[in-house]
């Protein structure tokens, strides 16, 4: 099951692993896929860790140390509460590990320092270094959910914006020389996927909705197919208006509105009084309120067809890109992941060092 999952003919290449730890992980897979319905978010390949790399704790200790959460229950006065300076929700998720598994290797634990070090001693580079931070969304959630097949457009835009914080980070610190090897391996998974950024940042608006089924969500400019569908959908919609003028004119009553709603589509509305003024051959009734009576017309039936047809065409021309960038987004899966790991470990070494 395992060498499915990773497309390997053997799992030596990740390590040797016991029968018990085979056991263990495919346990794990099975829980996972059953849990989330046969889908599996991205998992990365197995490593084996020592046991002494780092301290074991029990869980009455790790209950009365107050590492995760005070005895009270509250995060606040946990040492994790008091610790946490992260300016992202995968650095907090980062710290909140290292606490609940500290090293036990001095040289390891020296790496760590040093790389608070740096950042401590130079505070305009740990003020820029937490500006972007900041402004980095959670990679690492925001891939899971694609990978689940429950992601939105909004996922896409952090993935861009979650790179893109971190190509800045990368830009930022690439004249500093004899940065320590925790600094230096993070940065190196920082600015390597600049096609994938320039992509999904030419064909994403700032701020797209929720679901990518309400479509709205691709730039103007980069599909001519879809930008010609929009426009004769919002074409369609100014006929609307026109035609809402025109039946005022005619029957003279200014009261007369068209309008939309998902049960009936597009109706005439007008008051109960000014219903008799309505020529019953043209208004075809459809329903009547307490206050107001609706209709529709054959011209009217016609044109809101014809921007459904419209409106449906651009829909799927959204849809097919989103396909397209989520599909460009798991072939970089690994990239992307290497980058949230890096963010998240450049925002614990600096609010350490912001709370040093």
């Amino acid at each position: 099951r395992l060498k499915e999952l990773f497309g390997v003919a053997s799992l030596e290449a990740f390590g040797a692993f016991g029968r018990g730890e085979l056991a263990a992980m495919g346990g794990l897979v099975a829980y996972v896929e059953l849990t989330q319905k046969g889908k599996l978010p991205r998992l990365a390949p197995p490593r084996r860790l020592s046991p002494r790399q780092t301290m074991a704790i029990d869980a009455a200790t790790r209950r009365n140390l107050e590492l995760m959460q005070a005895l009270d229950g509250s995060k606040k006065a946990s040492l994790l509460g008091v610790m946490d300076r992260s300016v992202t929700g995968a650095g907090a998720r980062l710290l909140g590990q290292r606490l609940a598994a500290p090293l036990t290797d001095p040289g390891a634990i020296a790496q760590r320092h040093d790389a608070v070090a740096v950042i401590l001693e130079d505070r305009t580079l740990r003020e820029d270094l937490r500006a972007s931070l900041a402004q980095a969304p959670d990679l690492e959630r925001a891939l899971g959910r694609l990978a689940l097949g429950r992601g939105g457009p909004r996922d896409l835009v952090a993935i861009r914006e979650g790179l893109k914080a971190g190509d800045a980070i990368a830009r930022r610190m690439s004249g500093m020389t004899a940065l320590p090897r925790d600094l230096a391996d993070a940065i190196a998974h920082l600015g390597t996927t600049p096609e994938l950024v320039t992509r999904l940042e030419h064909c994403l608006i700032d701020e797209p909705p929720l679901l990518a089924r309400d479509g709205g969500f691709v730039r103007q400019g980069e599909n001519t197919e879809l930008d010609e569908a929009k426009m004769l959908r919002d074409d369609s919609r100014r006929h609307i208006a026109a035609l809402q003028s025109r039946y005022q004119s005619e029957t003279g009553v200014n009261a007369l509105k068209v309008r939309h709603n998902n049960m009936l589509g597009y109706y005439v509305e007008t008051t109960q009084v000014h219903a008799d003024k309505l020529d019953r051959e043209i208004f075809i009734h459809r329903q009547t309120m307490a206050n107001a009576m609706r209709f529709t017309t054959v011209e009217l039936g016609e044109l809101e067809a014809r921007i459904s047809r419209v409106a449906d065409h651009a829909v799927s021309l959204e849809l097919a890109l989103f396909a397209e960038l989520v599909e460009a987004i798991a072939c970089a899966d690994t990239a992307i992941a290497a980058a949230a790991g890096a963010l998240a470990a450049i925002d614990v070494a600096g609010g350490r060092a912001d709370l040093a």
